[in-house]
């Protein structure tokens, strides 16, 4: 794409995001939501019993080399959702792990006009999309694969509570 291609591009969807109101989406594991920078959250375009993905409760899995976010992700309620790391053993059947950009990169303008700068700030460097698609990846190629083994290794968890090993020396006064 070159310059005057990209230009207009920018220019399209500054109008569509601007003058028409129009936010932009994500496809994640095939469901769309609209980037709401104001409402802190992705917001699933047609669940509305979902609360969607909100930003706020994801910046801990912000990751900053790829300037993403990588989140466990639940398809059925289209909600992130977390997970006790101090008790996974296995890797949860019922989520996925999708990544996605950052706020400033879904909706440059929301995001300009959330924080007083100027809407168009950033435009031309970043360029301006109106649609995205998140990535699922393979819970073996996050984090939680060393995590896991790194519980199995720490002590078997029964009732939620990790058990200790029994110690025979008994307890309290001998006669």
């Amino acid at each position: 794409m070159d310059s005057t291609e990209r230009k207009i591009n920018i220019q399209v969807y500054y109008d569509l995001r601007v003058n028409k109101g129009q936010l932009p989406t994500i496809i994640i594991a095939g469901h769309t939501f609209f980037v709401d920078i104001r409402m802190d959250r992705l917001r699933p375009k047609d669940d509305f019993l979902s609360k969607g993905i909100i930003f706020s409760d994801i910046q801990n899995y912000y990751n900053q080399e790829k300037n993403s976010y990588l989140i466990p992700y639940n398809p059925k309620t289209h909600q992130f959702q977390e997970i006790d790391f101090s008790k996974i053993k296995e890797f949860p059947e019922d989520l996925i792990a999708v990544q996605f950009p950052i706020e400033n990169k879904l909706d440059r303008i929301g995001w300009n006009r959330h924080h007083g700068f100027e809407l168009t700030q950033g435009l031309s460097k970043s360029g301006f999309k109106m649609e995205f698609k998140a990535k699922q990846i393979p819970w073996e190629k996050t984090f939680l694969k060393d995590l896991i083994q790194s519980n199995l290794k720490s002590g078997e968890v029964v009732g939620g509570h990790t058990k200790k090993k029994e110690n025979h020396k008994s307890k309290g006064r001998k006669m």
